[in-house]
């Protein structure tokens, strides 16, 4: 389930963000939601369906047709690719019609997303 960040969220965010390889210690982790919320940047929660835990979070960027993956993580027992196409998919239609687009960090995750049947519409039998 996708969720809105709220500062009460922040100690979660914070530990979903650290197991980014880049924002090793905590100064770094606090500017870079400082710098999201600063800049109006949306970040998102993914809350496991089966459980009230949150185990990922997106930073994204909001442009007037698109929406740009800036940063994703999980927790590291909760990386399948059904909770990250999962995730993906939630945001996009969360944010119909723009166009969710990765920076070159997150394009390729964002281009498999794409390329998955997962997200992918079945064609009506008229098709």
């Amino acid at each position: 389930m996708l969720v809105k960040y709220r500062k009460d969220y922040q100690k979660i965010v914070l530990g979903l963000l650290s197991f980014s390889p880049d924002l090793d210690n905590y100064d770094r982790l606090q500017e870079e939601i400082d710098w999201s919320n600063s800049a109006h940047q949306p970040i998102y929660l993914w809350r496991a369906p089966y459980s009230e835990q949150f185990i990922g979070v997106a930073v994204l960027e909001e442009g007037t047709d698109y929406i740009l993956l800036r940063r994703l993580s999980f927790t590291p027992s909760e990386r399948s690719g059904k909770n990250v196409y999962d995730f993906l998919s939630a945001i996009a239609k969360h944010y119909e019609p723009k166009r969710l687009m990765g920076t070159l960090a997150t394009q390729p995750l964002v281009t498999n997303w794409a390329r998955s049947t997962v997200f992918r519409v079945q064609p009506t039998e008229e098709e």
